[in-house]
């Protein structure tokens, strides 16, 4: 009996990818909208090599250091794959995806590390330390006056701490800003985190914040969960790790 020859199938990269990843990158503009729509290198997303093989996150995040690559969505939600980047690619594509692997590299691996000692007070008197939070997931926001994104996203905060209002999760904020000036900022601007002034040093030089806005997930032992710049990626860390519906 004749052998079969056997059927070519397409690629992994070629059945796990539904876009033309040589359109996406024809200007910065195209490749910034599709960017900022479908990738967040900070998620706990599934990485995959420009081979179809799936590899550990921060290795991959050291591959788009190289400026070599690009992250293509994959048809699974948070499935991100290398692409090798055009060779006429315009040069800011390159520049932003190293610098935002760069960030995402050092949050990663501030995750599972113990949250710096802490001694906060409110705007209101409120203390909040080790014990006063100990048992609790605690939320930090790390954020200035004069930072324009940190202020938009006030209402979308706001709404998570709403939903969150019957669990045990704090939502903490730490600000640049003296006490009297975010005073009479959040009089126009309201936010339902609990505002902390004047963590500058705590964040840049404990916590090693290298973005603003950044979010923190703490465990209810101090551990650190997760370390974002972005609402959407704060708010599906936090539903998976509550188990809380994303409805």
């Amino acid at each position: 009996m004749a052998k079969k020859t056997p059927t070519k199938t397409p690629s992994k990269i070629e059945k796990n990818i539904s876009v033309d990843s040589k359109d996406i990158q024809k200007s910065y503009e195209n490749w910034n909208t599709y960017n900022k729509e479908n990738i967040d290198l900070m998620s706990s997303f599934t990485a995959i090599d420009d081979s179809g093989k799936k590899v550990g996150k921060e290795l991959f995040l050291n591959l788009l250091r190289t400026g070599l690559y690009i992250p293509i969505k994959t048809d699974k939600p948070y499935n991100y794959q290398l692409v090798e980047i055009n060779a006429d690619a315009d040069s800011k594509i390159k520049k932003t995806i190293r610098s935002a692997a760069k960030i995402a590299v050092k949050y990663h691996n501030m995750e599972g590390k113990k949250l710096p000692e802490y001694d906060f007070v409110d705007i209101n008197g409120v203390s909040y330390n080790k014990k006063d939070t100990e048992g609790k997931l605690l939320v930090l926001k790390c954020w200035f006056i004069t930072c324009k994104i940190c202020v938009e996203e006030f209402p979308e905060l706001n709404a998570l701490v709403d939903r969150y209002k019957d669990e045990n999760v704090e939502f903490v904020s730490l600000a640049f800003d003296k006490g009297d000036k975010l005073t009479e900022f959040l009089k126009t601007k309201p936010f339902k985190y609990s505002v902390i002034p004047e963590q500058k040093d705590y964040m840049n030089k404990k916590l090693k914040v290298k973005q603003y806005p950044t979010h923190v997930i703490v465990d209810t032992d101090g551990t650190i969960l997760k370390m974002t710049n972005n609402v959407r990626s704060l708010t599906h860390e936090l539903d998976k790790i509550t188990g809380k519906n994303n409805s």
